[in-house]
């Protein structure tokens, strides 16, 4: 394995190239049969996947190999409830979370029992207004509450802590069904059934499911459950369940969780569904981002696709306006009116970009002046509160520490608050550390590299202290230094040659548990380097190897340009990236390093 020094302003980043695993026979037969690259073949090799039945499983993953919903604990208690209410038709209300995630996993039970024949109510509670998670007078409030007699209500990526809510809910008459993704508390949740694979008792095969993922999993159950009772022979058609995976992919590729076997099976069909769009709301926002061919009314989608255009327009609803909106867009039955849904999410995405680099620019400013942070930054301002979790990780990546940041606010008594959103790096609990400090906060949830939390500004400073002090006992037991690991080494002229489309295609998709590759060039000539975007905070290269060129791009590096030149040869970690203009679709490097070429004497290290 080649490790080599990045050397940096502090000294504290290295680049690791990955040694090469020989492929086996079984491997090397199957990239025959599929006319695998050269490079794929040593990525999958890289990852371990050598024998036939798990290659296969991984290019082509399918849904017969699903775990059995039954496998998941409380959901014989949940399908029990919700197929009584179905028969009988209780009324139901769905709780959804206003992320990309919860919004989907909203939409989607809502989408199944319309299928049903059953009219489920729904509520996004607003980010500012009523914060996360649920909201004893908004639940007051509902329609659904005013209703006599009994009632279910299913809450979607949230629940697990909000005992005096569930409480109060089943005071209210509710029958409560949580279906959550998030660590559950220590005291034990009072719902009368709950769907977290993260509690200790489930043994279902995955706990890395999304919150779109659980709700998905119930209503595999119910289906299931009303099969067993002979529901579906005196009724409409059973509803196709394999109908809801596009929605699915769009919250668990949001949610950036693990794309370990179960995720990628549920990823991989829902990805298939959205290239061929039969939900209105999601063909709007293909359109409205450039994807779709309307002629065709298919789409060729990336990972990449889904997390930087599709789920940052969901995400805006919730953010600068209402998270309701984004449920609307995808629960509409119209195109004509998912048009304009789509339009008003891409517009409000376009000011949240504004907004979230303003709030990004002050932020960073204030970074800089509190000397002697430690290992955690932690910062409160006047900051638009539905940016913070984006300003946040972007700090994240410029200072390489975890970071908080607080919005402040006045409740309904004049004091005041300060919500926060917190992201952290790998290697650092962040909830843990938190959970450390729990007596000081008002509440808060989450996982190890991200939450949310709310505190009395009084307590700012006790509360930093103490999260400095938990983080750096962290510290000491994690390597602070900051490693970039290069899957293999490959020249722009390899990737530029082969058709990544395809091949890159059988990868995906991308993220947590599966990461884009990563390559490293070390004989790339730069041809050409200039800046672009506001303030010319990017930069635009011509790279070229054996009269092959792409186009390169790297983001927040416009700092760069005066020290690299034309025919130029630095080391270049890159990958490769989609980029559509005028509804073409070629490739070009998006560049993560770049620095120049070691000189003569200095050695990598081994």
């Amino acid at each position: 394995m080649l490790i080599v020094d990045n050397k940096s302003a502090n000294d504290t980043e290295k680049w690791r190239v990955l040694p090469l695993i020989e492929p086996s026979l079984e491997l090397q037969q199957v990239a025959k049969e599929k006319k695998l690259h050269a490079i794929i073949v040593k990525l999958l090799a890289q990852r371990g996947y050598q024998k036939q039945k798990d290659i296969e499983d991984f290019l082509e993953p399918k849904l017969s190999n699903l775990p059995n919903p039954l496998d998941m604990s409380g959901m014989l208690e949940a399908v029990a409830i919700v197929s009584r209410a179905v028969i009988e038709k209780i009324p139901i209300l769905i709780w959804g979370d206003y992320d990309v995630d919860g919004t989907t996993g909203t939409a989607l039970l809502v989408s199944f029992f319309g299928a049903l024949g059953i009219e489920a109510h729904y509520i996004v509670p607003n980010r500012v207004t009523h914060g996360y998670g649920l909201h004893t007078e908004l639940l007051r409030s509902s329609p659904t509450t005013e209703r006599v007699g009994k009632k279910i209500l299913i809450t979607v990526d949230c629940g697990m802590s909000a005992h005096e809510e569930i409480l109060a809910a089943q005071e209210m008459g509710y029958q409560v069904i949580v279906t959550d993704h998030h660590e559950p508390p220590h005291v034990p949740c009072p719902a009368d059934a709950i769907l977290n694979p993260k509690q200790r008792s489930c043994m279902f095969p995955s706990d890395e499911l999304a919150g779109v993922g659980v709700a998905f999993y119930l209503a595999c159950g119910i289906r299931q459950s009303l099969r067993d009772v002979g529901f579906f022979r005196d009724k409409s058609a059973e509803p196709d369940v394999r109908d809801l995976l596009d929605l699915v992919a769009l919250g668990t590729i949001a949610d950036m969780v693990p794309l370990g076997r179960v995720n990628r099976i549920l990823v991989k069909e829902g990805i298939r569904r959205i290239e061929q769009p039969s939900r209105p709301g999601i063909r709007a926002m293909l359109a409205q981002c450039g994807l779709l061919d309307d002629q065709k009314n298919k789409a060729n989608v990336r990972t990449e696709d889904i997390g930087f255009l599709l789920a940052p327009m969901i995400n805006a609803a919730g953010r600068l306006a209402d998270a309701g909106l984004a449920v609307q867009l995808l629960l509409s039955k119209k195109y004509t009116t998912a048009v304009v849904l789509a339009q008003k999410l891409f517009g409000l995405n376009t000011s949240r970009k504004s907004i979230a680099q303003e709030v990004y620019t002050r932020a960073l400013a204030l970074s800089s002046k509190l000397a002697g942070y430690g290992n955690c930054c932690i910062l409160s301002g006047d900051f638009h509160p539905g940016v913070i979790g984006i300003v946040a990780s972007r700090l994240v990546e410029a200072l390489g520490i975890p970071v908080i940041l607080f919005s402040e606010e006045a409740n309904g008594a004049g004091q005041k608050i300060l919500k926060g959103s917190g992201r952290s790096v790998p290697g650092i609990d962040l909830h843990a550390a938190i959970e450390q400090c729990a007596e000081l906060l008002i509440r808060f949830g989450g996982h190890a590299m991200a939450a949310g939390l709310t505190l009395d500004k009084n307590k700012l400073e006790i509360f930093r202290k103490n999260m400095i002090i938990e983080i750096n006992k962290q510290m000491h037991q994690h390597n602070s230094t900051k490693l970039l690991s290069i899957d293999i080494e490959a020249e722009i002229d390899e990737l530029a040659s082969m058709d990544c489309g395809v091949q890159f295609k059988l990868l995906e998709p991308f993220g947590p548990g599966n990461l884009n590759p990563v390559f490293l060039a070390q004989n790339t000539t730069i041809r050409a380097v200039s800046t672009m975007g506001a303030e010319n905070v990017h930069l635009k290269l011509t790279l070229e190897r054996n009269g092959q060129k792409w186009k390169g791009v790297a983001f927040y590096m416009g700092a760069l340009k005066n020290t690299l030149h034309p025919d130029s040869i630095p080391m270049i970690v890159y990958y490769p990236m989609a980029n559509r203009f005028h509804n073409k679709l070629s490739w070009e490097a998006k560049v993560l390093e770049i620095r120049p070429q070691l000189k003569r004497g200095d050695q990598p290290q081994e």
